[in-house]
């Protein structure tokens, strides 16, 4: 019996779309940049290029990904938002977890495959369809826009 060969699984891009909206225009447009950095790490990855290329690309998104926490955070705090305290702890689990493979790659313990960029992706995803979906109407209803 003779075997196909399995094609390479290839994780599919981060395609923004207005499910993932929250109803705030400065916080759904970094969502939307958090997404293209994603695909740029894809893309990178398909492309095989370097540890160093791809563990900048990684540092970039990280950075970003603090703006747009601090930014989701002043506005809880501006707007006594009730889900702030846990919502803020999703933030720092993630921020952790990425910090610690951080580490890892730069201590080559670790390399960036396809499941790190698929855990980046869930979670943002998920981050977004779920914790950041519930802050919306209430900011919105605050006059939030």
């Amino acid at each position: 019996m003779t075997t196909t060969p399995q094609a390479p699984v290839i994780f599919p891009h981060c395609v923004w779309s207005d499910q993932y909206s929250v109803g705030i225009v400065r916080l759904d447009d970094q969502h939307r940049k958090i997404f293209q950095m994603l695909n740029t790490l894809r893309q990178a990855m398909l492309d095989k290029k370097s540890d160093q290329v791809l563990a900048g690309i990684v540092n970039d998104l990280v950075q970003y990904a603090k703006t747009h926490f601090a930014s989701e955070e002043a506005y809880f705090q501006m707007y006594a938002y009730p889900e702030r305290d846990a919502h803020k702890q999703e933030h720092e689990e993630f921020t952790r977890k990425v910090r610690q493979f951080q580490e890892d790659l730069a201590k080559g313990r670790a390399t960036l495959t396809l499941d790190v960029l698929k855990f980046l992706s869930d979670w943002v995803k998920n981050h977004v369809l779920g914790s950041d979906k519930k802050y919306g109407p209430y900011l919105n209803a605050k006059g939030v826009k």
